[in-house]
């Protein structure tokens, strides 16, 4: 009896060492807290970026083409005359193809297609072009066959909104860090490593809603695109380190 009990002894005591060791060893070890901060910045859209097709089918390509290209000088003219800058207008797109009908019998060649796609942009819609967009729907809607197949808000200076963002995100992962130090019994000394996970998000007009709108102005209805506000987000993974 009096052997087990020594044996146990010396078994506990190794037990209690071994702990003692890896005490050592873990109290050695920097301690750091790993958190994830997310951050975002606003601005108003400075610039509107529009894309528009025009479209016409005639019984040869030729003849579809030469009526395209008559609505696109049109089309031009308008932007021109808006003072839509040639550096900011440009050719998307330029299509040809036969149109089909379906019908019992079943596909009948009705005609041959050409259409074109021109992209251009319209800055300084956050002050004295603030109306600039909504006239320019208003006047491209009178050219029949026109499509309107996108647009969308931008902030020129979207890289000072992403740093400003990102600035915000640090802040955040920051005070989370600085929260677990303290509950700890630590303060957070420096960062180890930051990942960026970032996002940016910009409001974008649905298709279905520009069809909406083109069709309320040639209705007659002064077509209305509300801009509101772009929003850019970042989030970042941090390490930080404890002392």
């Amino acid at each position: 009896m009096k052997d087990r009990r020594v044996k146990n002894g010396m078994a506990l005591a190794a037990i209690l060492a071994a702990l003692a060791i890896a005490g050592c060893a873990s109290a050695g070890r920097p301690s750091s807290v790993t958190v994830t901060g997310s951050g975002s910045a606003r601005a108003r859209p400075d610039t509107v970026n529009m894309t528009i097709s025009l479209g016409h089918v005639a019984a040869t390509t030729r003849e579809a083409q030469a009526e395209v290209a008559s609505m696109v000088a049109r089309a031009l003219g308008i932007l021109r005359d808006m003072g839509v800058e040639e550096r900011n207008i440009a050719t998307a797109a330029l299509r040809f193809s036969p149109e089909y009908e379906w019908l019992s019998q079943g596909r009948v060649l009705i005609g041959q297609r050409a259409e074109q796609s021109i992209s251009f942009s319209i800055e300084g819609i956050d002050g004295e072009n603030e109306g600039a967009p909504s006239r320019a729907i208003d006047l491209l809607i009178g050219i029949n066959g026109i499509e309107l197949q996108g647009m969308r808000f931008v902030a020129r200076d979207s890289a000072g909104l992403q740093r400003a963002a990102r600035e915000t995100a640090f802040r955040n992962a920051l005070e989370k860090a600085e929260q677990f130090a303290g509950l700890s019994g630590l303060s957070v000394a420096r960062a180890l490593s930051i990942v960026e996970q970032g996002a940016q998000a910009q409001p974008a007009l649905a298709r279905q809603a520009l069809a909406m709108d083109m069709a309320m102005a040639e209705a007659g209805a002064a077509t209305e695109l509300p801009a509101g506000e772009i929003e850019i987000t970042a989030t970042v993974v941090i390490e930080f380190l404890l002392r």
